[in-house]
């Protein structure tokens, strides 16, 4: 315990002795001493950041990358997924990458993502049907699309639908 008072009591003693001179010359050797020893701690610090900081900004962007996946999660969590299966007029004509309702909207709208393989100009039909095959509704959509286009279509039945009853929807080309 006494080895950590040892220099500061050496001090005193020597300062008892020392003329005031001498001792603003001792004060200011130890301050520059706490101060050189402050600063090369700091230089340390220092150092250690910038190997450790290029890590830790790599391990930030890893993170915010993983925080913009958890959104796309997220919106496919939105939507409540539905069964829609192509008409054989439009099998190998196109395709349903992503079909679904937003769960908390109420205007009765139905989102697909087609993606189209041979030009398609016309009449998209979406049509709503029970477990029983019975059909709720029927909704057109006009298209004008070129092979290789790709894009999400809203499909918005009547309020009076009752889509929560839908089994399944079958999307075709009306003539």
């Amino acid at each position: 315990m006494f080895k950590r008072y040892m220099p500061l009591l050496g001090l005193v003693i020597l300062s008892a002795c020392l003329s005031k001179e001498e001792q603003k010359d001792n004060a200011e050797e130890d301050g520059n001493f706490i101060i050189e020893k402050k600063s090369r701690f700091i230089k340390g610090i220092g150092e250690a950041l910038k190997d450790e900081g290029k890590t830790a900004a790599e391990t930030v962007s890893e993170g915010v990358g993983e925080v913009f996946k958890g959104v796309n999660k997220g919106f496919d969590k939105s939507l409540v997924k539905v069964d829609v299966r192509l008409s054989e007029s439009l099998k190998g004509s196109m395709e349903i990458g992503r079909a679904g309702k937003f769960d908390k909207d109420s205007s009765n709208n139905v989102t697909l993502y087609a993606i189209f393989h041979q030009d398609l100009n016309g009449t998209l039909l979406l049509k709503a049907f029970d477990q029983d095959d019975a059909e709720l509704g029927r909704v057109k959509k006009m298209v004008e699309k070129s092979a290789d286009d790709a894009e999400y279509v809203d499909f918005k039945f009547d309020k009076r639908t009752p889509l929560d009853l839908a089994g399944y929807y079958v999307l075709d080309m009306k003539n």
